[in-house]
């Protein structure tokens, strides 16, 4: 198991979001093949820092996955319109 951490960036004109519903939109946007265990994310107004616990076979496979679980997030998140992925890197 893997710890990677992460941030998004949130636009200055976008409301602000609680840490819940940023978590229920991760968790949303969550497959079975990403080998997500667990996530914890801390909301600011900037925009939200968190981590994700992954099962893959490496580092680099769990930085890939967690990466492709955020970006699907705000893709599919009207909730996150305008923010972006600000980094992922392994703990």
């Amino acid at each position: 198991m893997h710890l990677v951490e992460f941030a998004f960036a949130k636009p200055p004109q976008a409301p602000d979001l609680s840490s819940d519903v940023l978590l229920a939109e991760l968790w949303a946007a969550c497959r079975p093949d990403d080998g997500v265990e667990h996530v914890r994310v801390h909301a600011s107004r900037a925009g939200a820092r968190g981590v994700a616990f992954l099962l893959a076979p490496d580092e680099a496979s769990a930085v890939r996955r967690c990466r492709a679980l955020c970006r699907r997030a705000l893709v599919l998140s009207p909730a996150l319109g305008g923010w972006q992925l600000a980094g992922t890197v392994e703990a």
